[in-house]
């Protein structure tokens, strides 16, 4: 009996569930009698773009620095002079040629001097040795003719061999010292020309006391100091950027720098600066780097006054241009499934799943589920539902042009 009582009991509850259940999915809604229902209701003013094609601008953004295009330094030229004069400072714009400061050439000057001294000592030398070799040869010509007679006289037996031998002697003796006298002034000449080229390095000397320009530009770095005594050795006393020209100097990742050419269109953002610079890229370094993996893009830019070297930048480079299907960023939905749009077809409403693509402005590139001319409610989501039945209304924003 106790065994009868437990099972009528058991079955007693197992029917009070099932009625509780039934009456929970009567209140569940069926999709097809919801249709139905929906079907009947008035259509819903709903607005709707098409899928049009537009021109799609792919773009890349980077990151970088600001550098000079090209750095010409300016040191000294000659050591242990001092600096006595500074005219140029750090954001000077200078010319070619321009004299950026001068050091001490007294001690020069006073050289120079001494071997104006030498040279014209060399040249009254060379006047003296000039004379005299002029004299020695005329020694030697009349030796040579003395001996030249002797020899005649010599043949008839009218000269004895004693005078003959001293014709001889005095004519070898004349001609040595013609030979004397025309290596004297050859080295005349030569203590001339040495004191002409110790004449031509003190003036090089002294003209390298002025520090030039080499080219026109901006200076970027002054270590010059009045008083301080230069030296061939150790750091420039000027750094110049070459014609003021700045680049931006972009990294780049390794996978992207195939698509990356020079003269492909580059915006250039600099912090504080409103508006964006354009530019070109000038090169693509053909060296990566082995532990950032990033490749170096330079990236030639117009002139702005708020350029600086160092300055930190943001770029976009325009890797090219393409025509794409695209509907308003608005319309599309992003579930975990993917992204879908809400698709208008005989003014009801499906749902259709989508790849996107690129997004520029308040548009965004339909890859596949969409052709161009079909419609798609603009603000997905919103107030309809797949099946329902829609009023469209046409919306003017998907001929907005080039994106």
């Amino acid at each position: 009996m106790l065994a009868v009582t437990v099972c009528v009991a058991m079955f007693a509850v197992s029917g009070a569930r099932r009625q509780q259940v039934e009456a929970a999915a009567a209140q569940i809604s069926d999709p097809r009698r919801d249709a139905g229902e929906r079907s009947g209701a008035a259509p819903i003013a709903t607005t709707l773009a098409r899928a049009e094609r537009h021109s799609i601008t792919e773009t890349l953004a980077v990151t970088g620095s600001l550098v000079a295009r090209e750095e010409n330094v300016v040191g000294a030229e000659v050591d242990g002079l001092r600096i006595v004069e500074l005219l140029a400072d750090v954001g000077d714009r200078v010319e070619a040629g321009q004299v950026l400061a001068r050091l001490d050439g007294t001690m020069l000057r006073t050289q120079l001097a001494q071997n104006t001294a030498m040279i014209a000592i060399a040249q009254a030398s060379v006047a003296q040795m000039q004379a005299s070799m002029a004299e020695m040869q005329a020694n030697e010509a009349e030796a040579a003719d003395a001996l030249n007679r002797t020899l005649t006289l010599n043949s008839t037996g009218t000269i004895s061999p004693a005078q003959l031998l001293a014709r001889e002697t005095q004519a070898k003796v004349a001609a040595a010292k013609s030979t004397a006298a025309a290596e004297n002034l050859r080295m005349a000449k030569a203590e001339e020309a040495f004191a002409e080229a110790q004449r031509g390095e003190i003036e090089l000397k002294i003209a390298r006391t002025e520090l030039k320009a080499p080219t026109a530009g901006i200076i970027s770095h002054r270590a010059a100091r009045l008083g301080a005594v230069t030296g061939t050795a150790g750091e420039p006393l000027f750094r110049l950027i070459r014609n003021g020209q700045i680049e931006f100097d972009a990294e780049v990742p390794e996978t992207v720098l195939p698509q990356i050419e020079p003269a492909q269109d580059v915006e250039v953002w600099l912090p504080g600066v409103s508006q964006s610079i354009r530019g070109h890229v000038r090169l693509v370094d053909p060296i990566v780097d082995k532990a950032s993996r990033l490749g170096r893009v330079a990236v030639a830019l117009s002139p702005h006054a708020a350029m600086r070297a160092g300055v930190f930048a943001r770029g976009s480079i325009t890797l090219g241009k393409r025509q794409a299907v695209t509907v308003p960023l608005s319309a599309v939905s992003f579930s975990k499934n993917g992204s879908y749009v809400q698709l208008a077809t005989n003014n009801v409403v499906e749902l259709r799943n989508v790849q996107t693509g690129l997004a520029r402005g308040t548009r965004v590139e339909i890859v596949s589920g969409l052709i161009e001319g079909q419609e798609v409610v603009v603000r997905a989501a919103a107030f309809v539902r797949p099946g329902d039945r829609i009023l469209p209304v046409r919306s003017d924003a998907g001929s907005a042009g080039e994106d």
